[in-house]
């Protein structure tokens, strides 16, 4: 009597079959490709940790018909947790390379167990391995995007501080403010120093405010546009500004680009816009 022809096991039972030598011949792998820097980053445990949810995962998401199509029900879990995992990668410190490793290391290792389960039907074999290989492919972009992504609100969130740091305003005394300008003036970091600037006149009361551009390398038509926008604003507010450190070169400039500061207070020294400011408000200060 012949025997039945067995139903060939598809990729999820085989997985499930297989999880826990899966799961340690996946993370041997990850290990044997990683560098020093990254046992830094992530302990062997936390890698392990990381790679047994994603399996878990994926007993689900290779349980679908077809794997060309990353939004549907069966994807969402692994889907999601690769995100997670990219995007805290991202955070840690990880490159995009060592993320999408981790990934696509994958391949080989499944394809070990595909070949012992389906090496009696070839054809199959190729098209489950193309099948998985193109999911798996599928799924590291969706990787890489979530890290560079993530990247870029680090690095956004980064330029924000250091816009925050660049821009300190400090009260010289009472009713007089003063913000050194440090380094290039464009339109977003102008739009920063206005609203550092108008939320510190309220907050000190303050009757003139200092805008020292000692520190400001380059003064043309475009960053005086935006001192003269900053002036405006304070004025609406009911404060003087005062502008000092402008240099024989950046005044003589100034002059060429025919940019009119007549209405604005200027001092050459960061010394005597303090003592403007201080006989605007009716100070000063007397020597003993």
């Amino acid at each position: 009597m012949s025997k039945e022809k067995q139903t060939p096991k598809t990729i999820a039972e085989i997985l499930t079959e297989n999880e826990d030598k899966l799961l340690a011949a996946w993370v041997k792998t990850i290990i044997s490709q990683a560098d020093s820097r990254t046992g830094a980053l992530m302990t062997e445990q936390e890698l392990g940790k990381q790679a047994a949810e994603v399996l878990a995962a994926l007993r689900v998401a290779l349980t679908a018909e077809k794997f060309d199509d990353l939004t549907r029900p069966e994807f969402a879990e692994v889907v999601s947790l690769m995100q997670e995992i990219s995007a805290s990668r991202a955070e840690q410190g990880f490159t995009p390379s060592e993320t999408a490793s981790f990934v696509f290391s994958l391949k080989n290792t499944l394809l070990e167990y595909m070949q012992k389960e389906l090496s009696d039907q070839p054809e199959l074999l190729n098209t489950e391995v193309v099948k998985t290989n193109n999911f798996i492919d599928n799924l590291g972009l969706i990787t890489f995007e979530t890290f560079a992504k993530t990247r870029e609100k680090i690095i956004y969130e980064q330029s924000e501080a250091l816009i925050e740091l660049a821009t300190p305003i400090i009260q010289l005394w009472d009713e007089i403010i003063m913000l050194p300008l440090v380094g290039v003036v464009d339109t977003r970091r102008s739009q920063q120093i206005i609203e550092n600037m108008l939320e510190k006149i309220v907050q000190y009361q303050a009757v003139v405010a200092i805008l020292d551009v000692t520190g400001v390398p380059i003064i043309d038509t475009r960053v005086a546009q935006h001192l003269i926008q900053t002036v405006t604003a304070a004025k609406m507010l009911g404060t003087e500004v005062v502008i000092t450190g402008f240099s024989p070169q950046v005044a003589q400039t100034l002059v060429v680009l025919n940019m009119d500061l007549s209405a604005i207070r200027t001092k050459g020294t960061l010394k005597a816009g303090v003592a403007e400011a201080l006989r605007i408000v009716g100070k000063q200060i007397a020597a003993q």
